[in-house]
């Protein structure tokens, strides 16, 4: 098995109307959903929306994320699959695609 990183990107407003209780479902959903996903899940953690970035060889920090940008990366899972497309599909149960998000997987390089 190889490991694969699943990022996650939401609207920056995705959650912004939603209520506590329609908050706490979603947080639920994942749970499920890592359940489902049995031996193949490893880890995974929310993050949070205030991010700075560190450019170039000068080193050069800036904040964001950006008044421009519609998706940020809001968490991500780290899965054990057998190939790119096992973990391809694996990642449609993801609850965020269910609020317009996406899903970025990528297998970890081994070293």
């Amino acid at each position: 098995m190889n490991k694969y990183m699943l990022i996650l990107f939401e609207h920056e407003d995705a959650y912004k109307n939603m209520s506590p209780e329609d908050y706490q479902a979603e947080f639920e959903a994942h749970g499920k959903w890592i359940q489902e996903l049995g031996e193949h899940y490893v880890s995974g953690e929310p993050l949070e929306q205030l991010a700075k970035s560190v450019r170039g060889r000068e080193k050069l920090v800036t904040d964001g994320p950006f008044v421009e940008a519609k998706e940020l990366v809001s968490g991500f899972y780290i899965l054990n699959a057998s190939s790119l497309d096992e973990a391809t599909e694996l990642s449609k149960g993801c609850p965020i695609l269910r609020l317009g998000g996406s899903v970025e997987v990528r297998e970890i390089m081994k070293m």
